[in-house]
C-alpha cells in the first residue's frame, strides 16, 4: 500500500495535485478541462454511428493473441488483463470472438456470470486490495469486455464510479507487480469454481 501512495505524492505538482490525465480531451467526458465547468450536451445522433472497430483493430483481439495478457479462456469467454494500469490490478472479462454481449447467448450469460464473479474473487484476493468495481461500456471496438478493477486498500477516494477517472491521472503500476498479480489471478483461476 505505501508503494502506491508513494507513487501517487511523487506524481503531484506544484500545487499538491495531479495532474489531469488523457480523460478531460475524451467526448465523453462531463467537464470542460479549464474550470469545473459541465460541457454542452451536443446534438442528437439518431440513428447512432457504428461504434465496432474491425477485429484486425480491437485492442482486445490484440490482448487474446498474446499470451502474457490472457489470464484464463473458458468455452466463449477469457479473462485479459491490460498492459499497464496505475490501480493495483485490472482484469477483463471478454467473450473471445470479436461479438458483443447482445451476441451472447443464454449458455453464454450463464459463463459470463459466473466468469465475473471468479475474477472478481481472485482480484480481490489481492494484497493490497481494498474494493473491487466491476463496470460496462462497450462504446467502440465492437468486442465485449467487462472491467474488474481493483481499489487500493486505505484509498477511499478512489471509491466508487470516479475510480476510472482517478486512474487516468495516477502514475503506472510498476510492471513487475502487476505482472506478480497477473500470476496470483491467472492461478486462482486455474484452481476452477468454488464449490
Amino acid at each position: 500500500m505505501g508503494d502506491f501512495l508513494d507513487r501517487a505524492e511523487a506524481a503531484v505538482g506544484d500545487d499538491g495535485r495531479l495532474p489531469l490525465g488523457a480523460m478531460p480531451d475524451w467526448d465523453v467526458f462531463p467537464f470542460e478541462r479549464d474550470g469545473l465547468q459541465a460541457r454542452p450536451l451536443t446534438e442528437l445522433a439518431d440513428p447512432e454511428p457504428d461504434r465496432r472497430k474491425a477485429p484486425a483493430d480491437c485492442r482486445t483481439c490484440q490482448a487474446l493473441d498474446t499470451a502474457p495478457q490472457v489470464l484464463h479462456t473458458g468455452g466463449r469467454l477469457a479473462v485479459v488483463r491490460p498492459g499497464a494500469t496505475s490501480l493495483p490490478f485490472v482484469a477483463n472479462v471478454v467473450t473471445r470472438e470479436h461479438v458483443l454481449l447482445d451476441d451472447l447467448d443464454d449458455a453464454g450469460h450463464v459463463e459470463l456470470g459466473r466468469l465475473v464473479a471468479r475474477t472478481y474473487a481472485a482480484v480481490q484476493a489481492l494484497d493490497g486490495v481494498g474494493n473491487v468495481h466491476i463496470t460496462k461500456w462497450e462504446n467502440g471496438a465492437g468486442h465485449f469486455s467487462m472491467n474488474v478493477m481493483a481499489r487500493p486498500r486505505g484509498v477511499l477516494q478512489l471509491r466508487g464510479s470516479n475510480l476510472p477517472v482517478w486512474a487516468d491521472m495516477l502514475p503506472d503500476t510498476p510492471q513487475d507487480e502487476l505482472d506478480a498479480r497477473a500470476e496470483a489471478v491467472r492461478a486462482a483461476l486455474a484452481r476452477g469454481p468454488r464449490r
